[in-house]
């Protein structure tokens, strides 16, 4: 199962009641409120779907494409996450392999933006690549490999990984990828309970799901 289904089966689904708001961070070309769309209509009445995406291209190619808006109010943003701006409290915000392009100084800001934008019982799912997988990968394909740093938060000290990455439509970005423990004390230091861990096969490259609960 790739972390799609994953995320909408036996998360987002599991919901109780017959409304929902999402909102999905870096939605990319759209794929995921494409099938949040598909996906949701059988189970709720009233769905709210809103996002950002910064890049004017993947923008445009996600607003060229046909969207079906039956049960559905869609509200989408160019422009960045920090710079969005919605009075809407949502059950869930999604970040799906977007966190690694955030600068470091942005992260703490960024963190405590989704714990405003959601509702009192509302969660956050992070989809990040998974730590050791993802350092065996730079180990036998070190052409995609930068550089180390370390990152400063809350008086600790934890690893920094750039690296290039291909985004199929997309191109070649470069991610800042950071240890596990970090993103652990980052929300958590925001008013988050984790609530859930998991490591899943996503078509051959290994994440981690964290879903992450308001305290």
């Amino acid at each position: 199962m790739n972390r799609t289904n994953f995320i909408i089966q036996n998360i987002i689904a599991k919901k109780k009641g017959d409304n929902i708001k999402i909102f999905d961070i870096g939605f990319g070309i759209g794929f995921f409120l494409q099938m949040l769309q598909k996906n949701l209509s059988k189970s709720f009445k009233n769905i709210v779907l809103e996002g950002c995406e910064p890049s004017y291209k993947n923008y445009k190619y996600f607003k060229s494409k046909p969207f079906n808006l039956k049960k559905i109010k869609l509200r989408t943003f160019n422009k960045t996450f920090l710079q969005t701006d919605t009075d809407t409290k949502f059950d869930f915000i999604t970040a799906i392999y977007v966190f690694p392009h955030f600068a470091s100084d942005e992260l703490n800001d960024v963190a405590k933006k989704i714990n405003s934008m959601l509702n009192n019982e509302g969660k956050f799912i992070l989809v990040v690549a998974n730590e050791k997988y993802l350092e065996e990968k730079l180990k036998s394909k070190r052409d995609l490999f930068i550089e180390k740093n370390t990152l400063e938060f809350a008086d600790k000290k934890y690893k920094e990984v750039l690296h290039y990455s291909e985004i199929p439509q997309i191109g070649t970005i470069i991610d800042y990828n950071r240890e596990e423990k970090f993103y652990l004390d980052l929300f958590k230091k925001n008013g988050f309970d984790l609530e859930s861990k998991k490591d899943l096969d996503d078509n051959g490259f290994l994440c981690t799901i964290f879903v992450f609960s308001k305290k």
